[in-house]
């Protein structure tokens, strides 16, 4: 009589179905997990839980901004192809981050300059183009007090929490 080790293929059948399990679980928590910032944004009825059309509106989003990403990728690698391989190589890529930080720093300059232009709208009392001691001293004083102004909203925002805090800890003792 022929002795057919059975042990073995058991073992195998059982790893897997656990395998099966597993995904189908890791799929389940998946779904079942949605970020709070989702939730904050898609939850119309604020009932934690997104029902059918707030996951529809939350699915058409997402497939918005990945088609958004995949046209500016091939936006860039149209721009950027210079051998025309279908992919970004090392100095195509450093060709693109150069544009990119060129264009950053155009845009920082921009809101600085249009910053300064609302300055000197505010504070050129005389109208001669430019900010005179007494303008500085008053944009100077403004500033400060915009400063303290945003420093007691921390201390009293932060005190807010704190006491939060305390009191969450004080209902789970």
């Amino acid at each position: 009589m022929k002795i057919i080790p059975y042990a073995p293929i058991l073992c195998a059948a059982a790893l897997a179905g656990l395998s099966l399990v597993s995904v189908s679980l890791r799929a389940a928590d998946s779904e079942e997990a949605i970020s709070p910032a989702v939730l904050k944004k898609y939850d119309a009825n604020h009932d934690g839980v997104l029902d059918a059309a707030e996951k529809a509106e939350w699915q058409a989003d997402r497939a918005r901004l990945q088609a958004a990403r995949e046209a500016r990728r091939a936006e860039d690698l149209a721009k950027y192809d210079a051998n025309k391989d279908g992919k970004l190589g090392p100095d195509e890529v450093a060709a693109m981050k150069a544009d990119d930080e060129k264009a950053r720093a155009a845009r920082q300059a921009e809101k600085a300059a249009q910053l300064e232009a609302k300055k000197l709208a505010r504070y050129d009392k005389n109208g001669n183009g430019k900010l005179d001691d007494d303008e500085l001293a008053a944009a100077k004083a403004d500033e400060d007090k915009r400063k303290a102004a945003a420093e007691k909203r921390k201390a009293a925002n932060d005190a807010n929490h704190k006491a939060a805090e305390e009191e969450a800890d004080a209902e789970h003792e």
